[in-house]
Formats: structure tokens, C-alpha cells, sequence
């Protein structure tokens, strides 16, 4: 029961849209929310792509639960690079740089906090 309950605290919902309504009461009193995805591991690229696709989503629902309050008053989130590319580490930086970069627009138009 405790680890349930210390769990909620980190843990608002399964669904960023679940997440977003059960932080609006606490949103309205001044609270700021910086979202996370668990349980990313792109191991390959077809990994990466749907971890993308599931970062637009939420971005998108993000942006519009912000009510353009902008990246400094409204709710954020936070993303994993290593869920946007399945050869994410040192030895890689030019081939990650150059195909993750493009990748860093999902948010511009979404005008959510990242």
C-alpha cells in the first residue's frame, strides 16, 4: 500500500491524457508538471520511430493542455534521446546528430516545455 501510494506522487497516469487530468487541480494552484514516458528502450529503428510517434502525441496534448500559457507557465515534458534512436551513445554522435536533429522541431510547433 505504501509503495502505492508513493507511486502516485511520481506516477499521474497511463496515458498523457489520464496524466493531464488528474494534474489539472493542482495545475490551477500554481503546480508545474514536467511529463516523463516509461519504459523506453528503441532497439531498433522501427523502436525508435514508434517512441517517436508516441512523443508527438503527447507533445501535441501537452501544447494544447498548456492553453498557451508557454514554456514557462505550462506543463512540460521531458524526452529520452535514447528512445529516438537505436544507436544513441558517444561513439555514434555524427550519425545520431544527424538524423536526431530534425527530430528536435516535433515541439516547436506544440509550443510545449522540453
Amino acid at each position: 500500500m505504501a509503495m502505492r501510494l508513493m507511486g502516485e506522487q511520481f506516477v499521474t497516469g497511463e496515458t498523457i491524457a489520464e496524466a493531464l487530468a488528474n494534474a489539472r487541480k493542482l495545475e490551477e494552484k500554481g503546480f508545474r508538471y514536467s511529463y516523463d514516458m516509461l519504459g523506453e528502450a528503441a532497439l531498433t529503428a522501427a523502436d525508435a520511430q514508434a517512441y517517436m510517434v508516441s512523443y508527438q502525441q503527447a507533445i501535441h496534448a501537452i501544447g494544447k493542455a498548456s492553453n498557451g500559457r508557454g514554456i514557462y507557465e505550462g506543463p512540460g515534458i521531458s524526452i529520452k534521446l535514447s528512445a529516438l534512436h537505436p544507436r544513441y551513445s558517444r561513439a555514434q554522435y555524427d550519425r545520431v546528430m544527424e538524423e536526431l536533429y530534425p527530430a528536435s522541431e516535433i515541439t516547436h510547433p506544440a509550443g510545449a516545455s522540453v
